[in-house]
């Protein structure tokens, strides 16, 4: 088997779809349009790398991604990095692609000057902080009535 980390590209769509469906921390999973738009706006401002998108694919099948922003805090000296999404189909995990996600993301941080990785997580914590991150605080969340 074999794990290969790349950059998201506009073609990978339909299979990064199917994964943001089974990362449901919402009411209800995103519905194509949404994630359409949201997808679009990830790759169209991949010059700013406001946002950075890594694809898995584990024997030519894309069976994962992350999603990760990079900017700059008012309380923090230099660039920060904030891991939104890593999501692994289920079928795949346990095959250490989470773990080469992971590592691609370091890497570009590192290569950045990026002093700081942050991650919130409510299911596996225990991924985190076996790979070095540490609890440093809640994550709280309110989901807000539109119109």
């Amino acid at each position: 088997m074999s794990i290969i980390i790349r950059r998201g590209r506009s073609d990978d769509d339909t299979a990064v779809f199917g994964l943001a469906r089974q990362f449901t921390t919402g009411r209800e999973p995103i519905g194509r349009d949404e994630f359409s738009v949201a997808y679009d706006n990830v790759l169209r401002h991949r010059d700013q790398e406001a946002n950075v998108l890594f694809i898995a694919e584990l024997d030519d099948t894309v069976v994962g991604y992350s999603l990760m922003t990079v900017s700059r805090l008012l309380h923090a000296p230099g660039l920060t990095a904030h891991l939104q999404e890593i999501v692994v189909d289920e079928a795949a995990r346990g095959h250490g692609v989470g773990d080469r996600l992971m590592q691609a993301n370091e890497h570009y941080c590192m290569g950045r000057g990026v002093r700081q990785l942050s991650a919130s997580t409510a299911r596996f914590g225990s991924f985190y902080n076996h790979r070095g991150f540490e609890a440093v605080g809640e994550h709280y969340r309110k989901i807000l009535e539109l119109g």
